[in-house]
């Protein structure tokens, strides 16, 4: 596999969209940092091995990762680039950083992507918000009495 130009910007792109550093990214693909920029740099031919860890870490399928091609998303799922879709749902709730890397590992360590962890995240919230105004409700209800 050679340090070619496009899977040397679909990494980087991807990394900068979760907004984590090289360093970051390494650590989740289980790689050298240096070793991570090199092929971010293209100065290193992305081996194949190489290539698996740091797609799983980014979320998105080795063929998308390597190729180009479709599915881009890790899975079965066709649907747009995670790390694309990803960044812009953090960047909308602007979550801080080391929050956005917990969401992230979230979606990896159960086979998602991060918009679904996000929104589970989220849906767990709001059942949390509605059980606490229920209890809220019922012990008004019954200082009333």
């Amino acid at each position: 596999m050679s340090g070619d130009t496009q899977v040397t910007e679909r990494i980087k792109s991807c990394r900068e969209n979760l907004r984590i550093s090289q360093v970051l990214l390494a650590d989740l693909a289980g790689i050298n940092p240096t070793q991570l920029y090199r092929y971010e740099a293209g100065k290193a031919k992305l081996r194949m091995e190489a290539a698996e860890k740091i797609a799983a870490a980014l979320g998105v399928s080795t063929a998308w990762l390597v190729h180009g091609t479709l599915p881009i998303a890790r899975g079965t799922q066709i649907d747009p680039p995670v790390p694309a879709g990803g960044g812009l749902i953090l960047k909308f709730l602007e979550l801080p950083p080391a929050l956005a890397v917990v969401v992230k590992r979230l979606a990896m360590q159960n086979g998602s992507t991060v918009e679904m962890e996000v929104l589970d995240l989220v849906h767990q919230g709001l059942e949390a918000m509605h059980k606490k105004a229920r209890d809220c409700a019922r012990s008004a209800g019954k200082s009333e009495k």
